[in-house]
């Protein structure tokens, strides 16, 4: 633009200004780069983002998070003060979805377990433990903050959330994560006989990674019991354990049985 002499650059006063010459095309400048084109008051800020500026990263988001789940009772999700049949949807298609969006009307009633990965969330009823926590979240590794804040607002007398992370740095450093947005109300599953587990499943490379190894100073200054239960086998065992590893030891304590 200014090669061009579409604008300049003169003296004003004490300082400089830039002023335009050639309005015609400083405005197809301007077009070219950054459309804004009407939008409707109900498109969202993705599309307003592309709409005026080509891209949909321009203004906070206010798309819904869609949250997936599975469950195991028909009164553990609610939505305006009604039940809603998430049991019904798991049996019949395998996961129930929705979109979680701020203001909105579902809340848990009964004890919810937040998975990090989506091979444990599929076969999260092997590990025997749905009676008593009867709904598992799907957190996609590290859960939203959208996601966070709802829990966190969740104040059902029956809620409680069971955390079951990957059992490394990353995983706990994210379990103390959960535990300063909901306080007591956050637990870390840990299953009995998890030092027979890393026994077996362990493995060096996921603490050799460079997250895994910034993580551990905080983890050590940790005073939570569980952080320092899991801290003890990670740093026992020199290793970390992928979570699906309960999943093998499930299956083979049935086989036993």
């Amino acid at each position: 633009m200014l090669d061009g002499g579409v604008v300049v650059d003169e003296r004003a006063g004490a300082g400089r200004c830039l002023v335009v010459r050639d309005p015609e095309a400083f405005a197809e400048f301007c077009r070219r780069l950054f459309p804004d084109l009407p939008t409707a008051p109900s498109v969202s800020s993705r599309v307003s983002g592309i709409a005026h500026f080509r891209d949909s990263k321009t203004y906070a988001s206010d798309t819904p998070t869609v949250l997936t789940l599975r469950a195991w009772s028909d009164t553990a999700l609610w939505r305006s003060g009604q039940p809603v049949p998430a049991a019904q949807a798991t049996a019949a298609h395998g996961v129930f979805s929705f979109a979680l969006a701020p203001g909105g009307q579902y809340e848990l009633r009964a004890p919810c377990a937040l998975v990090e990965n989506p091979a444990m969330l599929l076969a999260f009823e092997q590990l025997g433990v749905t009676s008593a926590v009867p709904i598992a979240l799907y957190a996609g590794g590290r859960v939203s903050e959208r996601v966070l804040n709802w829990l966190a607002h969740s104040s059902a007398p029956g809620f409680r959330l069971v955390h079951f992370p990957d059992y490394d740095p990353v995983g706990m450093s994210e379990f103390v994560r959960v535990r300063a947005a909901l306080g007591d109300r956050a637990t870390l599953h840990l299953p009995a006989g998890l030092g027979e587990v890393f026994s077996r499943f362990a493995n060096p490379d996921l603490l050799r990674r460079e997250a895994s190894q910034a993580l551990l100073p905080a983890l050590r200054n940790n005073p939570l019991p569980e952080v320092r239960a899991v801290l003890d086998l990670i740093e026992g065992h020199n290793a970390g354990l992928e979570q699906e590893a309960l999943l093998i030891a499930a299956q083979l304590s049935h086989r036993n049985d």
